[in-house]
Formats: structure tokens, sequence, C-alpha cells
């Protein structure tokens, strides 16, 4: 007997989630100065929910490759609810410490949330439940640009607290989605309840079990450091080819549009190759996407080299979690897809920080070089530590 297709409630799941990223991740900055915090309150608060998620990704997944009495699907709904609830306090509790401190359980759920949407897109592919990851991830994308068009309008035309009543009523809805997803098996479905409790190999830290994985994640963190400088930074970035506000607006464009073939199309590239391949194809591109950036002579030339995004960022996001489910163990996929996606939040941290130092002191063309540098070194020491056969990486 064939088995249901889960692609379309898992692409309405991606979709809820993004859009509610969008909100609590674009909107941020509008949202916060209108509540009276500083530009430096603002980015000590998103650094520091950075810092937090990071921390609490690898801990809270390792949590959930161990639990036997719930679900993930219900772990995944539990955060949505939880979710919910903040933007409702945002709605109705007052004071800037209170509104500081939901914002940022709200940016650390958020982010805790991603890796365990992963594994359990992953759990259906396990269990040979047809899922197309990659079309469900394109959809996505694209409906983050549609909430950032939507919300952008009516945040215009109702002000700022529209955008925690909208959050509200997406995470809300996001709830009984995801406990109604019973495509997927349990994630342990192969384990009896104390070996998935008591497996010698737990005893050991994470890292220390896969040796390979921590010079991986340094890597991706370099990468992603690289990546997040230039979206960060799009408007020095412009100004430094003599673009302007508007011309930002049509990279920005562009680059959301170059995401969205890569993803939905991945299923056929899996075809051609293997998920391995194709990290090693993003990281070139990450490394490339930031040279060319740094050496374009004009906005032609930068709005032409943004296909780079699509075989960088927008083919690694999909790609490694085919990889992550093939080199880490059954019993510990979720800690593992934590660890990778925690490479993202380190970039965001490492990139902001580390780029506003140097556009202060030296400007773009220096920002721009740190970018290309580390890219340069994720990309090398990637290749390096994929250089053996598939069966020798852990």
């Amino acid at each position: 007997m064939s088995r249901p297709n889960a692609t379309p409630q898992f692409t309405l799941i991606q979709g809820l989630y993004w859009m509610s990223y969008c909100i609590l991740v674009s909107f941020s900055s509008v949202y916060l100065l209108e509540r009276g915090f500083l530009n430096a309150q603002i980015g000590i608060l998103i650094s520091l929910s950075s810092v937090l998620s990071a921390l609490l990704q690898p801990v809270a997944a390792a949590r959930a490759d161990r639990m036997v009495k719930f679900s993930l699907r219900q772990v995944c709904a539990g955060m949505a609810a939880a979710m919910a609830l903040c933007a409702l306090g945002l709605l109705t509790l007052p004071g800037k410490v209170l509104q500081a401190g939901l914002y940022m359980v709200l940016m650390v759920l958020l982010q805790l949330l991603t890796p365990f949407l992963y594994s359990l897109a992953m759990d259906c592919h396990n269990n040979h439940i047809p899922l197309n990851y990659g079309l469900a991830r394109g959809a996505g994308a694209a409906t983050y640009g549609i909430a950032s068009s939507a919300c952008g309008v009516l945040t215009a035309a109702l002000g700022v607290k529209v955008l925690p009543l909208i959050l509200a009523g997406l995470t809300a809805v996001l709830v009984p989605t995801l406990l109604t997803f019973r495509y997927s098996g349990p994630v342990k479905k192969e384990l009896p309840r104390e070996e998935a409790l008591d497996l010698p190999r737990d005893t050991a830290p994470f890292l220390k079990r896969y040796p390979q994985v921590p010079l991986l994640l340094v890597a991706i963190s370099l990468l992603f450091t690289s990546h997040n400088i230039l979206i960060s930074f799009p408007y020095q970035i412009v100004q430094g080819v003599g673009g302007d506000t508007q011309q930002m607006g049509t990279l920005l464009t562009i680059m959301s549009i170059a995401d969205i073939p890569a993803m939905v199309l991945f299923s056929l590239l899996l075809k051609w190759a293997g998920s391995r391949f194709w990290v090693k194809v993003s990281s070139l591109s990450f490394f490339f996407h930031a040279l060319l950036t740094w050496v374009a002579p004009g906005m032609p030339f930068l709005f032409g080299i943004q296909f780079l995004e699509g075989t960088g960022y927008a083919l690694y996001t999909v790609a490694v979690v085919y990889f992550v489910n093939e080199i880490i163990d059954l019993p510990d996929r979720v800690q593992g897809q934590a660890y990778f996606s925690m490479t993202n939040t380190i970039g965001i941290v490492l990139g902001s920080s580390a780029g506003g130092f140097l556009l202060d002191w030296w400007g773009s063309g220096a920002l721009l070089a740190f970018a290309t540098v580390t890219g340069g070194a994720g990309m090398l020491l990637l290749l390096w530590c994929l250089r053996t056969k598939k069966n020798d990486v852990p």
C-alpha cells in the first residue's frame, strides 16, 4: 500500500514557520524602536538571544534525542504554543524589561525550533514517507518574501502592535498543524526504550563520538560569518559601488528569488549526486560570492553575481539537512541537526560584531576583505574535512 505524501502538510509547516521568522527577525528593529529601545539595545538583545540559543540548541536536542514520553512533533508543537503565548504577552504586558525578556524568549524558541523541524522532515525520509523537503523549504522562502511585503503594508497602516498579533496567530495555527503531522514514525522506533535511554556511546559527549564534526562546525561557522556579513550590511556594500537604497532593495529581491530554484529542485539534484557533493559545491559558492562582491566594479555586476546566493546559502540549507541525517547515528540526529543549525547563529554573532567594527574603522573594503577571508578559510577547511570517502566520515 502506498504511503501518503507528507509534502503538503510539511509545506504548510514551513510556510508558517518562515513567516514567523520574518516577523521576529526582519521586523525586530521596526517593532523594538517603536517600543522605545535604542539601536544599541536592540543589537545587544539580538546578540544575547543568538548566543543563548547557540548554547541551548545542543542541550535541548540532546534531551529530545533521549525523550520517549513525547514525540518530536509534540515537542515542536509545545515550542510553537510557547511562542504564541509570548507574542500575546508582547501585546498585553507593559514595560521595556518585560518586552525585552519576552522578545528574547521568542528569538530563542524560534532558533531552537529550526533543527527540530529539520529532524521532523528527516524522520519522514528515514521511514520512507514521501516528502519533498526542498520544495517545502522553497515554499518557506517564498512565504518569507510575502510576509515581508504584507507586514510592511500592515505596519504602516495599523502600527507595530499588529506584528505580535500576526505572530501569535501564525504560531497558534502552527500548533495543531504540527500535532496532526502523523506521517512520520517515532525517531527511535528501531530501538527498544531501554536501549534508547542507555546506549554505551551516550556516556561520551556528542562531539567526542563524532570527532570530525567539530572541524566541520568551525568550517561552516566561517562560511556563515562570510554570508551574514553580505546580508547584514547590504546598504554599506551597495554604497561602496555607488548604489542607493532603491538598488539595495532590488539586490535583496534578487537574492531572495535566487534562493528558490535550488531549494525546490533539490530532489532532482540528489538524483545526480549525494548531499555531500552539494555541500562542497555550496562552500565554493559562499567563497566566490564574497570574493566577487569585494571586487565588484558596480551595481550591474553585483546584480549579476547573486545567482551564487542560490548555489551557496540556498543549496547548503537543504543539502546539509540530508548530510547530517547520513553522517549522524539515529539516536543522535536531533542533536546533530542542532549543532549544524547552531553554525548560522555563530555566523550571525561573529559577522555582525566584526562587521560593525570593520565598517566603523576601515570601511566597506575591509568588511568585504574579511568576508572573503572567512569564506575562503571555511571553504578550504570544509573541503579538507570531506576529502575522505563517505564511509570514513563519522
